[in-house]
């Protein structure tokens, strides 16, 4: 299992556990902050980038979906595991992302790209690169 099928498969959990934690209510807000900082805690990568990626996520995906109250989807919380692995530089899943998405993640990087160590910033910023999304 890789670490961003593990990160998926402890979303799953995680949204069990908030059903249940609430007499089978579901309250997609809390559960998508809980999914958000459980994506904090995963990122090897330091400063406010991963933030500001989840807050991407969120206000992209969550706060203007149809239905925001059944959300995430299985396929938003892949978009997040993609976000997760490319700040990892692990590869995995990049096709889940699109061009807008890549766009945004490099404008992201080269704001924060002060703050990153240099090894960090160089294997984002090649990624960015070769996705043409600078």
């Amino acid at each position: 299992m890789t670490d961003i099928q593990k990160f998926r498969a402890d979303v799953q959990r995680l949204v069990k556990h908030n059903r249940a934690d609430n007499n089978g209510r579901y309250n997609a807000e809390k559960t998508c902050n809980d999914i958000i900082e459980l994506f904090l805690r995963e990122t090897t990568v330091p400063g406010a980038l991963p933030q500001s990626c989840a807050e991407y996520w969120k206000r992209t995906y969550i706060d203007e979906s149809a239905s925001p109250e059944n959300e995430p989807t299985a396929e938003n919380v892949d978009r997040l595991g993609a976000i997760l692995s490319f700040l990892e530089n692990s590869g995995e899943d990049e096709e889940l992302l699109t061009d807008d998405d890549w766009r945004m993640l490099g404008e992201l990087v080269n704001y924060e790209a002060e703050d990153l160590p240099l090894d960090i910033l160089q294997a984002l910023m090649g990624v960015i690169v070769q996705k043409g999304a600078l």
